[in-house]
């Protein structure tokens, strides 16, 4: 895969909801608003995720994928700033 042709947005979630083993949620990028689901729900609260900023690949395959990593011990972690950013703004 070429990396270098994904498109990595940051996006700020404003709605949050389980949906069987994973949650979907709504994300703002700005202009537009995408929607995604993400199996995080083992780590994460739906209702703690609202308002939170994650990186979204916006051209994937499936749609909208929300980055998280794994760890063995630690389950799923979301990649998101380390401050506020407008949403929409590019990842290089």
């Amino acid at each position: 895969m070429d990396f270098t042709t994904l498109d990595l947005r940051i996006g700020t979630i404003t709605a949050a909801a389980p949906a069987g083993d994973a949650v979907a949620l709504t994300i703002s990028l700005g202009t537009v608003t995408v929607e995604a689901e993400s199996r995080i729900n083992e780590t994460y609260a739906a209702g703690a995720l609202v308002g939170r900023q994650v990186v979204v690949v916006t051209n994937a395959r499936g749609g909208p994928v929300v980055l998280a990593g794994v760890s063995p011990t630690d389950g799923a972690v979301l990649v998101q700033p380390e401050r506020p950013v407008a949403d929409g703004t590019r990842v290089v």
